[in-house]
């Protein structure tokens, strides 16, 4: 059975009531709890695309980590993670981070739309 217009409001509040990544960090789980209420295995899905994206998701994980770091003033966390190499204070790091978290998004977008077209049995939505 399909939808109708009218409800449209209430799908809307059940797909975004208790949203993770309204109140949270987008973490992983974040992400999986969120597209998990439309039957997605979402963090799974991304890892299919190949392990770039998974080198995506762990760069998504240290740049919380770090942002959180700084945010709570944790200078030991903040020098453990520039120790093992995983970000830096720095121009180029910034920039190496910018650039995966831009893929990652491309990548999120391509996975969701083709989700969705499986799941309507329509062609991609955008």
């Amino acid at each position: 059975m399909a939808a109708i217009p009218a409800q449209r409001p209430m799908l809307q509040v059940l797909l975004t009531q208790g949203r993770k990544l309204d109140t949270g960090n987008p973490r992983r789980s974040a992400l999986g709890s969120d597209f998990g209420r439309l039957g997605i295995d979402f963090v799974s899905e991304l890892k299919r695309t190949g392990a770039r994206t998974e080198e995506r998701l762990v760069m998504l994980e240290e740049l919380i980590d770090f942002r959180n770091a700084i945010g709570h003033g944790q200078e030991s966390a903040i020098a453990a993670l520039e120790d093992r190499g995983a970000i830096a204070s720095t121009k180029s790091s910034y920039v190496r981070y910018r650039k995966a978290l831009n893929g990652l998004a491309g990548t999120m977008n391509d996975v969701l739309s083709e989700q969705l077209a499986s799941m309507l049995e329509t062609g991609r939505p955008w």
